[in-house]
C-alpha cells in the first residue's frame, strides 16, 4: 500500500514540495521558540497548501484579550548565500511582494536556510514591488529577535482600533 507520491524517483516538482515543507517546519519551530519563558512569543497557523502568496498566521500569545496577529510566507532554499554581502537566495516573485504588501495587517518573508534549519526574516512594507531574489541575514528568528518581533507586531495593532460594532446583520431592537 502506497500513500502520497514517491519523491526518491528524481527530484523535480515533489522534491520541490519536500524542500517547502520541511521549511514551513522550521519555521514553525523557530517562531514556537520558548526562549527560557514558559510559553512561546508566538503561535503559528498554517494557512493550507492553496493560500495564495502567504503561508501563515501567527498569533502573539499573551495579549489578553485581543487577538494580535502576523502574516509569513516562508521560503526555502539550498542555493545558500551570495558571496558578496552574504544574502540568503530566496527568491518571491513580484507579483507576490505586491500581493503581500497590499495584507493590512504586519507581513513578513521569512527565508530558510535549509541545511541548517537557520530563518531569517524581512518585511514586506507598503510599496514595494520588485522581484526578490535574496534577502539580507541581518535578522535571524531567533530569542534576539523574536521579542522584538512580537514588540514589533504589538505596537502595530496598539494604535488601531479594530472592534466590530456595527453591521447590517444586527439583530432588531430588543433580540438577542
Amino acid at each position: 500500500m502506497r500513500f502520497g507520491s514517491d519523491s526518491k524517483s528524481g527530484g523535480g516538482m515533489a522534491a520541490q514540495d519536500d524542500l517547502g515543507s520541511r521549511g514551513e517546519y522550521l519555521f514553525s519551530v523557530r517562531i514556537m521558540n520558548f526562549c527560557g519563558r514558559p510559553l512561546p512569543y508566538f503561535r503559528p497557523r498554517f494557512l493550507g497548501e492553496k493560500a495564495r502568496t502567504l503561508d501563515f498566521l501567527v498569533e502573539l500569545v499573551g495579549t489578553g484579550e485581543r487577538t494580535l496577529f502576523f502574516f509569513a510566507q516562508v521560503k526555502t532554499t539550498r542555493k545558500g548565500y551570495t558571496k558578496k554581502e552574504r544574502r540568503l537566495k530566496v527568491e518571491m516573485s513580484g507579483a507576490d511582494v505586491r500581493r503581500a504588501c497590499l495584507v493590512p495587517a504586519p507581513t513578513y518573508l521569512i527565508g530558510i536556510e535549509e541545511r541548517p534549519g537557520q530563518a531569517y526574516l524581512v518585511p514586506l512594507l507598503e510599496g514595494m514591488t520588485d522581484d526578490i531574489a535574496s534577502i539580507p541575514t541581518t535578522y535571524p528568528l531567533d530569542c534576539t529577535n523574536l521579542p522584538r518581533l512580537y514588540a514589533e507586531v504589538e505596537q502595530f495593532w496598539s494604535c488601531r482600533d479594530m472592534r466590530h460594532l456595527t453591521s447590517v446583520f444586527s439583530f432588531a431592537k430588543g433580540e438577542t
